[in-house]
Parts: structure tokens; sequence; C-alpha cells
């Protein structure tokens, strides 16, 4: 038995069909019947139903199937990780990140540097719970800096720091005079928010829900970014993380604090459990953690 055939294998079983698998194979299809029965003939049993007309797995070939993929992709792991150990410091690290991380993340870039000065760093924008899961999980990435604490036994989910929800508004909204804010006082305000699938919109809304309160959400906005615009135009206020607007605001805007015991939420570092990394990106991990 090698790995080519447990290739062929979990093909098959992806397209359900041997002409759809050898074409995304590039091999004829009687080659690759002829792989399979090989295969079979080595385990001594049939793995594919051939009495219907429909594809389907034997019993054996079901737990053939799910140990083949927990191999190819331990295969791809170790592969992946002796590329990485024999580039030396020579090694793309790429990073999933939450858009409000970028702010504080620059003088990570900059410490990392003075120590490793030939690695390249690319970061990608990660903001959905299965964007987190499957690119730790395809190896596009070695690590997540992300609000969503991912559940799942091939991911490590380690907190970096807990950070509250603040107001953006401008200086001249009736906010700024009052030295206390609460989500009650939003019935009359025009809300600014990120898209609803997202988790910081979904802690917010979340939020004004537990305290019994209906807000009037004008925008839906992708981007911080452009929420921060809106502000500044005046077409209304907006709750952001903390860390996202710690950096020097334009004149015209201004952060507040409110009184609400759920609008915050914590930052984690998300790596895959199994995966072993060059020291160089081990250090990388370390200075996040130790400079969020």
């Amino acid at each position: 038995m090698d790995l080519r055939k447990m290739y062929y294998f979990v093909a098959i079983v992806k397209y359900q069909s041997f002409s759809r698998a050898a074409n995304a194979l590039h091999i004829s299809q009687p080659s690759l019947s002829n792989a399979i029965k090989t295969l079979e003939r080595e385990i001594g049993a049939l793995l594919i139903e051939r009495t219907t007309k429909q594809f389907q797995l034997t019993e054996l070939g079901e737990q053939f199937y799910e140990r083949s993929n927990r191999l190819i992709a331990q295969f791809e792991v170790m592969e992946t990780e002796l590329k990485e150990f024999a580039e030396g410091e020579h090694i793309e690290i790429r990073l999933g990140m939450i858009e409000s991380a970028n702010y504080w993340f620059s003088q990570v870039i900059i410490a990392y540097q003075q120590q490793f000065p030939y690695n390249k760093i690319t970061l990608i924008d990660t903001l959905y719970n299965q964007t987190v899961r499957e690119a730790l999980l395809r190896l596009n990435v070695h690590g997540v800096i992300t609000n969503q604490q991912i559940v799942d036994h091939e991911i490590k989910s380690e907190l970096l720091y807990n950070e509250p929800y603040v107001i953006l508004t401008k200086i001249d909204h009736p906010f700024a005079s009052q030295e206390l804010i609460k989500l009650s006082d939003f019935a009359e305000e025009t809300l600014i928010i990120g898209m609803p699938e997202f988790q910081t919109s979904g802690q917010i809304l979340k939020a004004f829900e537990q305290e019994e309160i209906t807000p009037h959400i004008q925008y839906k906005i992708e981007r911080f970014e452009m929420i921060k615009l809106l502000v500044e135009e005046g077409l209304g206020i907006a709750i952001l993380p903390h860390h996202y607007v710690a950096q020097p605001l334009p004149e015209c805007l201004m952060t507040h604090r409110v009184q609400s015991e759920f609008l915050n939420r914590n930052v984690y570092l998300c790596t895959m459990k199994d995966r072993t990394f060059p020291e160089s990106i081990i250090k990388l991990f370390e200075l996040i953690k130790k400079m969020h």
C-alpha cells in the first residue's frame, strides 16, 4: 500500500465518480480503476460497492477513507514543516488577522525584523469563523489573531487579551457632555454597525438584546475604516473595539466608555495543535503574546 493509491481513493470519494476523479488527477480512468483494484487486493477486501448504480463505499471503505484523509493531512503537514525548517531564516510567515489588531501588530513586526530580518510576513484578513478554521486546517496560514474562539480538536486558541467596546462620535455630539453613557441612551441615535454575520456585530447586537433595547441601525458596513469615515461625516455613531480607536483619531472625533457588562470581547491567537514550527515562527508567536 502506498500514499499515491490513498490519494486516488480519496479523490474518487470526493468526486463520487471514477471518471471525474480521473480527470481531476490527470490520469486515465482504466489506470485509476486498476490502482483501486490493486489497493483492494493488498487490503484483501472491497472498498467500493460495485453492485449498485449509485456510488457507495463498503463499511471498510468508509473506515479506510477516514484514515486515509488523516494520513494524507499528516503527510502534508510534515511536508510543509520540513520545507520551512529547510528554508531556515528565509521563510514567508502568513498570519490571519482581524482589522483592529493592525495597530499594535506594527510594533511586533518592528521588533521581529530586528531578530529575523530575512523572513517575510504576509497578513491576511480573516473575518468569518469558517474562514479562520479553514485557513488553519489547509495550512494557508501559520496562525490567526481573531476574536473568535475556535472550538476544534485540531486547533489551539490562546487568549491574548480582553478589550472593551467604545462609542465613536463627533466631538460636538451630545454624548460629549455626558459622564455616564448607557445603551438605553442609544434609543434616539443612528447606529453604524459592521455586517451582521461578523462576530463583533453579533456581540454588539446581543448586548442590546440582553438589555432589551432595539437600536436604530441605518448603515451596515464591512470595514471599521469605512465606519469611522461615516461617523466623521456625521451620519451616525458607532461602537468599535477599543484597540481599533486607540490610535490618534481625527480632531473631529472622540471616544466614550459605555456602561454595559456585555460590551467586551476576547482576542485569541489560534494555531494548529500538532503543527511543529521553526524557531523563527515560535519567536513571532512569543512577541505577539508579549506585545499586544
